[in-house]
């Protein structure tokens, strides 16, 4: 029975599911993330250190352990299963700044005449290798959210800290390289949210940016319901129907920008990841991707002590995925990849199917069921 199931298994993901040996045949240079604390393998962790031995009274965020390795969850994020399956290395934007222009010593921050600032002077270290410049945090604007908000890099500084050191290298960018951009969840997490079309615009500001200096590839992922995450369930209906509401709103501009982005910028490859559907799926058939709670979070938020069973829960904490959900999302991803083939012989390129995130739904929960019996 149990090589029956593995045969199964196995085929389901062939089939419909990009496998590594397979995801190697998308054949990308390097990997470029933009975006908040859902893609963040470790940056704002590494600047709240260092601001720390600085300053004391500054939290390290997050706090490590429980989180894992300065990422937001209980284990790798979905850009680390993304990058090993591309068998690409991608490091944390503040793994490769400086303290200072032209200086050799390398350091997360800079020291200005108003206190510390995230560093993003790179002598040129971004133009040549795979970089993660999503901050935690950080909003599709200038900056952030939260009492350190005007701290944080948002899209509209990370972008510029790219094309900056390209700038200052007298380089492109790499036309065959995966540039990633996933923004706006914080956005809508203020006591006065914008306009939807404002974050977006900002999206594609941050994306235009990107092409002008020679990027051809993107992907670009929608929001989730931000009113039915962990954190949402705790306020009112009516803030939370509010924020679900903010949620379809942006997707809908953020896919009618795409489709004209596509129609008029020559020779993009321009990718869309529904988020959206897919949470929706998770939650309304949450066993068959291996879950039995959706709605709580593993981690207790008061005392930081961890569920037993984290891999049964989508939610680490209020607003982020255990490592099983990124895995879900990355595998998701993987999926919009490699249907990019076929899309490129339609004008406007589809993303993933509601059926083909079903497929990925009853394919990791056998992985999950496997793995429990061997």
């Amino acid at each position: 029975m149990k090589n029956a199931i593995t045969a199964f298994g196995f085929s389901l993901f062939s089939l419909m599911l990009p496998s590594e040996a397979r995801a190697y045949d998308l054949d990308f240079s390097n990997l470029y993330v933009f975006g908040d604390s859902l893609s963040d393998s470790g940056n704002l962790f590494n600047i709240s250190k260092a601001s720390n031995q600085l300053n004391p009274t500054i939290p390290i965020t997050p706090q490590s352990p429980p989180y894992f390795q300065g990422r937001f969850s209980n284990g790798p994020i979905w850009v680390d299963y993304l990058a090993d399956a591309l068998d690409i290395e991608v490091k944390p934007s503040t793994d490769l700044s400086v303290v200072l222009p032209e200086s050799p010593i390398l350091s997360p921050i800079t020291i200005t005449p108003d206190g510390p600032r995230v560093s993003f002077f790179f002598n040129g270290a971004t133009t040549n290798q795979s970089v993660n410049f999503a901050f935690g945090g950080s909003q599709a604007g200038l900056a952030g959210l939260g009492e350190f908000g005007a701290l944080l890099p948002g899209l509209l500084t990370q972008v510029p800290g790219f094309t900056n050191d390209l700038i200052l290298s007298d380089q492109m960018a790499d036309p065959n390289a995966l540039y990633i951009l996933w923004s706006g969840a914080n956005d809508y997490q203020s006591a006065d949210p914008p306009n939807p079309n404002q974050v977006v615009s900002n999206i594609q500001t941050a994306l235009n940016s990107l092409y002008n200096f020679g990027a051809r590839n993107f992907l670009v992922l929608n929001l989730p319901d931000l009113g039915k995450i962990p954190q949402s369930l705790r306020l009112d209906s009516v803030l939370s129907s509010g924020l679900t509401d903010l949620s379809e709103q942006h997707n809908s501009v953020l896919d009618s920008t795409l489709n004209v982005l596509r129609q008029s910028l020559p020779d993009i490859n321009l990718i869309s990841v529904d988020q959206y559907d897919l949470f929706n799926q998770v939650l309304t058939n949450p066993g068959n991707f291996g879950f039995t709670n959706v709605t709580e979070t593993c981690l207790d938020g008061t005392t930081f002590i961890a569920c037993a069973n984290p891999d049964e829960f989508l939610f680490w904490d209020g607003f982020h995925p255990t490592t099983a959900g990124h895995q879900i999302i990355a595998e998701s991803t993987l999926a919009a990849l490699k249907s990019q083939d076929k899309a490129k012989t339609k004008s406007v390129p589809e993303p993933v199917s509601s059926a083909s995130l079903g497929v990925i739904g009853l394919a990791w929960l056998l992985r999950k069921q496997l793995n429990k019996s061997c």
